[in-house]
């Protein structure tokens, strides 16, 4: 899947959600492998293919959601996924968006899910907590991966400085882009 229109295009989809209808409470190997209706649907391209992709050449990430009925997006100048042997741990820096500088708080995490953990909060799985896979720190700023619609207490589609705590975001779009 690919976005021609934003910021004059060339952008690559990794990340998808409109409607709630794929489950993103998964283990490490769906993951790793991806999931999900690439061409229509909602989906995730998977950490190993993220991974490759970016180690070849110098990407940026931009993420696009929709919270009662405004826009917001983060752009990130330079992202990757290390490898496997690495938790696909993630780099971001750069940040220019009306969104809130929140990506940063998970910078150089490792990806974890219910069963791979590899966040900093303790005895605790924020994955479990949270329903989702994501780069946990201790546990969350940003859910992307989180129950669609969800006012529990972090479980929803989370960017804590617009949706807070108990809210959802109604659309994401997480798509990188070749910079070099």
């Amino acid at each position: 899947m690919c976005d021609a229109e934003t910021e004059g295009g060339g952008w690559l989809v990794i990340q998808r959600r409109f409607n709630g209808e794929l489950n993103f409470y998964r283990g490490w190997q769906d993951y790793k492998k991806g999931f999900g209706d690439y061409v229509s649907g909602e989906f995730y391209l998977g950490n190993e293919n993220i991974h490759r992709i970016t180690t070849n050449g110098t990407y940026e990430i931009r993420i696009d959601f929709d919270y009662n009925l405004s826009k917001y997006y983060a752009k990130y100048s330079r992202f990757y996924l290390h490898g496997e042997n690495e938790g696909y741990k993630l780099h971001v820096s750069g940040y220019t968006g009306n969104a809130g500088n929140m990506l940063t708080y998970h910078n150089d995490m490792k990806f974890t899910t219910y069963d791979k953990d590899y966040d900093a909060h303790g005895s605790e799985n924020c994955a479990v907590l949270y329903k989702g896979g994501w780069w946990y720190r201790g546990c969350h700023e940003v859910n992307l991966n989180g129950i669609w619609n969800s006012k529990e207490d972090g479980q929803g589609v989370i960017w804590v400085s617009i949706t807070g705590d108990y809210d959802s975001a109604s659309r994401t779009e997480i798509k990188i882009r070749n910079i070099i």
